[in-house]
């Protein structure tokens, strides 16, 4: 698979320089002219460029209005479930994660959340059952794609990691990660 993938790119490269655009070949590979399009269904569109504001409020509106029109977009009960929780209400973050997670049940980014939702609650030893089981996860996804070894390509799994650590030091000072999209 890396060697397919590496073959593609750099016939990519190639095809840029042949064709003089070589810098723009490479930055469309760094992501640095990747594109943000805006998703067709408008409340989810919304709902993210909520999340990215941190308007909890608007962003759980927009999300509750995508899965109930919706009810198996597991990115959406997921996204909804982090928005509830930064609004502090975890007991229907906690419902919204176990959805996702029952539509998805490999959904990391929705195991890291839920995982900083029981940290929130003070529920570190399902944190820590939940870190065991995203380690599961990141180990079948690299074993599917790499060489297995997941510790740098798992950012869900070295973040819950971070905030158990964290947490075990001091449970008051604990600092929240970034939410991150997907």
């Amino acid at each position: 698979m890396k060697a397919f993938a590496r073959s593609l790119s750099i016939l990519v490269l190639a095809s840029g320089v042949a064709a003089g655009t070589a810098g723009s070949a490479l930055a469309v590979f760094s992501g640095e002219m990747s594109p943000t399009v805006r998703s067709g269904d408008g409340d989810y569109a919304d709902g993210m460029e909520a999340f990215r504001e941190e308007d909890w409020p608007a962003a759980i509106t927009a999300f509750s209005k995508v899965v109930e029109r919706r009810p198996h977009h597991d990115n959406a009960w997921s996204l909804l479930g982090f928005s509830l929780r930064k609004s502090g209400n975890h007991e229907r973050a906690l419902d919204a994660y176990g959805r996702a997670l029952s539509i998805n049940p490999h959904h990391r980014g929705a195991m890291e959340y839920l995982g900083e939702a029981y940290l929130d609650l003070g529920r570190l030893r399902d944190a820590k059952i939940l870190l065991l089981r995203l380690g599961d996860e990141c180990r079948r996804v690299a074993l599917t794609v790499s060489d297995g070894d997941f510790e740098d390509g798992c950012s869900e799994y070295a973040t819950l990691k971070a905030s158990i650590q964290s947490y075990e030091r001091d449970p008051e000072a604990r600092v929240e990660p970034v939410a991150q999209e997907w």
